[in-house]
């Protein structure tokens, strides 16, 4: 088997209009792809789709990191909105993050690599 790349990611939503707010309207993701009688939608984060799925039972469970280019900044969005932080904003050895819930408790890594690269285009660095 070869793996040539990976086409979207998937989180389970208990509400899609909800999430629709949360990823288009605060994180500002283009919502790419909208159908409401499968209860989906996609947006483009980059190097990859989002892909939501809605009428699920909450509680989150997926995990997504998408690199920002100011970090304090969207902290203090963050802030600002009253988004739920799941972890503050803190430093790793490579990296700054800041780890926040959506509206069904998925966790969105808001990422800054200290080499300025994100996606596949980094490297990691001990």
């Amino acid at each position: 088997m070869q793996i040539m790349g990976a086409d979207f990611v998937l989180f389970h939503v208990s509400d899609l209009q909800r999430a629709i707010t949360f990823y288009r309207d605060f994180l500002g993701l283009s919502l790419e792809f909208y159908k409401d009688e499968w209860q989906w939608a996609e947006f483009d984060a980059g190097n990859v789709t989002l892909t939501l799925s809605g009428g699920w039972p909450s509680g989150g469970g997926g995990v997504i990191a998408l690199a920002v280019p100011d970090l304090e900044a969207a902290s203090r969005e963050v802030q600002e909105k009253g988004i739920p932080v799941r972890r503050p904003l803190h430093e790793l050895a490579t990296c700054w993050h800041l780890e926040i819930l959506d509206p069904d408790g998925n966790t969105v890594i808001l990422h800054k690599r200290k080499n300025g690269t994100y996606g596949q285009d980094g490297e990691y660095v001990d």
